[in-house]
C-alpha cells in the first residue's frame, strides 16, 4: 500500500463515520460515450462511469473534511455490467462502508432505466491540500514536459 502520510497534516484527524450516503444522477451525453474516447461502443464509457462514481463518493463525505483536506481516488474495484444508451440517465448510489486512517471505502452502484449498469468498491484517501499541490509541483519540476 502506498504511504500518503506526508500529504496530511499530523493534527488533522478524520472523524467521518461509515454509513454516509450520496446519490447523483447524470445524463449520458455525447462526450460520455465510449466511441468518443477510442472505443467502438455508442454507449456510456467505463471511465466516465468511474468519474460519476468518484463525484458521488466525494459528495457523500468531502464536505465534512476540514478546509485543509481533500480526497483523491486511490483504488477502484468496479464492474461495468451493462451498456447505457445515449441520452439516458444513470443514477449513482454511494455508501461509505469503512474508514481506516485516511482511507475511506465506499460501496457503489450505478443504475439506468433498465437496471444495474455497474457496481463495486471505491477507496479515496484524504490528503492535505497544500502538501498535495506542493508534491505535484515538485514532480512537474523534476521532469521535462513532453513535446
Amino acid at each position: 500500500m502506498l504511504d500518503f502520510s506526508f500529504l496530511i497534516p499530523k493534527e488533522s484527524a478524520l472523524t467521518i463515520q461509515p454509513g454516509l450516503r450520496a446519490r447523483a444522477t447524470h445524463r449520458v451525453d455525447t462526450i460520455s460515450l465510449a466511441d468518443q474516447w477510442g472505443g467502438e461502443a455508442h454507449a456510456l464509457a467505463s471511465p466516465i462511469m468511474i468519474i460519476f462514481i468518484e463525484q458521488t463518493c466525494m459528495q457523500a463525505t468531502d464536505h465534512l473534511l476540514g478546509a485543509d483536506l481533500m480526497t483523491v481516488g486511490y483504488n477502484f474495484e468496479i464492474k461495468h455490467l451493462a451498456p447505457t444508451p445515449p441520452d439516458w440517465e444513470v443514477t449513482v448510489d454511494a455508501e461509505l462502508i469503512s474508514v481506516e486512517g485516511r482511507m475511506m471505502t465506499y460501496k457503489v452502484s450505478v443504475r439506468d432505466a433498465a437496471g444495474v449498469v455497474g457496481e463495486g468498491i471505491h477507496t479515496r484517501c484524504a490528503v492535505g491540500r497544500d502538501s498535495f499541490h506542493e508534491r505535484l509541483a515538485e514532480r512537474r519540476d523534476r521532469a521535462p514536459v513532453a513535446q
